[in-house]
């Protein structure tokens, strides 16, 4: 069994360190950016609601397009309006509140329109482009926003994140301009079915054999996250209702027309409402509960979030969680650039652990957790954040943004110590950024403001900065008293000497194990238990929360030999305590400290001299731990209330 037994007291003795500016910023360093819009002009307004009438099968990429665009002008005034379209396809007419227009092609993906009078800021405008061709050379992700390709059956469908939009759609590909609400009127031949975005408003049959799809979302959305399927679907759908309510929602999915498909796969698809279910109580209220969520299947190699319909090439339940939390991390709350791609991607494979979490078991989860560590830690260096945003392989890179970016996601969890808190910071997030966009600095304040915890270094060193630490150790028993030695080497020195994060230190026998929690923030330092039982070996981080290699851990008696520590002879009393302890002697300055024996902090004060009265009346009845820190010096002592 384990126990986390507080046997003090403690020393902890600091020998040696590296110097590591914690103030200094890894985000200004060779960073190469580029911004999803591909004219600065697009930014001159903003996207009100868009239409997309567009005609299709299933068996090529053909298509002929009609897009109504409503926009509002935010400049001080626009006498041009820039949009984007592949040259892949041909625009044969434009007009500005219904007046024709004249197309200048700018560059390979950029059109603009002259219009015909100069518009003041604030001031609303309709543009309407026609359009058509087939778009080629579309394999599978970042190589164009229309794929055509075959399964069990045909099918034709988008993937345009990260700036493949303007692939199949005349539109301004901005993170930050979500489009207000969007119709999506698809016409495909009589016999085939197209998934798309919102709720299905109507089927309308054509001459020729045709039938127009017509889908609407009034929820706010980014122009990567608009989609369309077409195939000869079957369809399985039901409604879910959310926990402690009498909502409902519909649960909308599009799958081969084949009966192997539900044979299989029914389990996974029935489970998705228990999934959304749990995110809701981790996250917040489903954030499209007025529409639905859906899952379409085609060709593709593994998932992608367009909102409210995810396109999956399988069903892999792992990877319908992937893509269903991404209807929170993505969707809801759209990452405010490239560079943060991992609150869009590593939460959501974060949210894969979650999943895990609860639906499965411990030991699951921690295999699975040990396989995203070691994918991530398959190259020394990269950071999380995206340092190449012209390159889409980095943007999307599995080892950094979505694996270690699942690292970071558990990290912070770990480092703030309190599932509570945790979860009160995700759900804030999600409240404070509501359809709208966020960065990384915006969940790190709301994490600080939520949590109290100066989370700068972490979050400098985790997501802006490179590698991660191999810790190795040294210990030995001499009666009661245990002596660790840990040292810490990282993957990338010149990046981070030394990662300051707590670890976890297990103690082994066989009477039972003992897991302490400590802080580890130099290259090496020596700990002193006093613990009875006989030790027969030593784990550092044995639940895997931290991103690590561990190196050598031996037994070596050469570690008694502690560096003396010049100090006065601390003293605490009463202990056991009902109202407060006194300490007295402290060093100069010293900071103080005081965690539960999970290592919560629950008490600190910072800068004493000399003497200090711990309160202990609010305090449950049990054993804590006060750790008092004197420059390179760190005592820990058991106490009980």
């Amino acid at each position: 069994m384990k126990s986390l037994l507080l046997l003090i007291p403690a020393i902890l003795v600091l020998q040696s360190s590296l110097c590591f500016a914690d103030g200094q910023s890894g985000k200004e360093k060779h960073i190469r950016a580029k911004t999803t819009v591909a004219a600065t002009q697009e930014d001159d307004y903003d996207v009100q609601y868009v239409k997309l009438d567009i005609a299709a099968t299933n068996t090529s990429t053909a298509i002929t397009g009609h897009v109504t665009t409503v926009v509002k002008v935010t400049a001080a005034t626009l006498s041009e309006y820039y949009f984007e379209l592949s040259n892949q396809l041909t625009i044969d007419s434009a007009t500005i509140n219904g007046q024709i227009a004249s197309v200048v092609n700018v560059s390979n993906f950029v059109s603009k329109i002259v219009l015909p009078i100069t518009l003041a800021q604030n001031s609303i405008f309709t543009t309407d482009v026609f359009y058509h061709g087939a778009p080629t050379g579309g394999t599978n992700f970042f190589t164009n926003g229309l794929l055509h390709q075959t399964a069990q059956v045909q099918v034709t469908h988008t993937v345009s994140a990260a700036y493949h939009s303007r692939d199949w759609w005349p539109c301004k590909q901005s993170l930050t301009d979500k489009i207000d609400s969007a119709d999506i009127y698809i016409t495909v031949p009589a016999g085939l079915t197209v998934a798309s975005n919102g709720l299905l408003k109507s089927i309308v049959s054509l001459s020729g054999g045709f039938n127009q799809y017509q889908w609407s979302t009034r929820n706010p959305v980014d122009y990567y996250l608009l989609s369309f399927a077409i195939a000869p679907y079957s369809e399985y759908s039901y409604y879910m209702h959310f926990s402690n309510s009498t909502d409902s929602m519909l649960i909308q999915n599009f799958i081969y027309d084949s009966a192997t498909v539900m044979q299989q796969h029914q389990d996974e698809l029935d489970s998705v409402a228990h999934i959304i279910n749990y995110f809701s109580d981790l996250f917040g209220r489903y954030p499209f509960d007025d529409e639905k969520f859906g899952i379409c299947l085609s060709p593709l190699s593994g998932g992608m979030e367009n909102q409210t319909m995810v396109t999956l090439g399988s069903l892999d339940i792992t990877l319908i969680a992937h893509e269903l939390s991404h209807q929170w991390w993505g969707d809801n709350v759209t990452c405010a650039s490239l560079h943060d791609m991992w609150m869009n991607e590593g939460w959501a494979s974060y949210c894969e652990q979650l999943f895990v979490e609860h639906f499965w078991s411990p030991q699951q989860l921690l295999s699975y957790r040990t396989n995203v560590y070691s994918q991530a830690m398959t190259a020394p260096g990269g950071s999380v954040y995206v340092d190449d945003t012209t390159n889409e392989n980095r943007i999307y890179s599995g080892r950094l943004t979505y694996d270690k970016g699942a690292a970071v996601a558990h990290m912070l969890r770990y480092m703030i110590n309190n599932d509570s808190l945790f979860f009160q910071v995700l759900r804030s997030y999600h409240q404070q950024h509501h359809f709208g966009t966020a960065t990384t600095e915006d969940l790190k304040d709301i994490a600080e403001q939520i949590t109290n915890v100066d989370l700068d270094t972490f979050f400098h060193q985790w997501v802006y900065m490179q590698g991660y630490p191999t810790y190795g150790a040294k210990w030995y028993q001499t009666g009661s008293q245990v002596v660790v030695r840990v040292s810490q080497t990282t993957s990338v020195p010149s990046s981070v000497p030394v990662f300051k994060i707590p670890i976890e230190i297990q103690l082994r026998s066989p009477q039972g194990d003992t897991i302490i929690r400590v802080p580890n923030d130099h290259n090496i330092q020596y700990y002193t238990f006093n613990w009875s039982k006989p030790m027969n070996g030593l784990a550092i981080d044995p639940n895997n929360q931290i991103l690590n290699k561990t190196g050598a851990i031996v037994k070596d008696s050469t570690i008694l030999n502690i560096p003396s520590v010049p100090e006065k002879k601390i003293e605490i009393f009463p202990n056991p305590a009902r109202d407060f302890w006194s300490v007295r002697n402290l060093p100069a300055l010293s900071d103080l400290v005081l965690t539960d024996i999970n290592g919560r902090k629950v008490w600190s004060q910072h800068g004493v001299t000399d003497n200090a009265e711990i309160p202990a009346t609010a305090l449950p009845h049990g054993t804590y731990l006060l750790i008092i820190s004197n420059g390179n010096h760190i005592c820990s002592y058991s106490l009980i209330r």
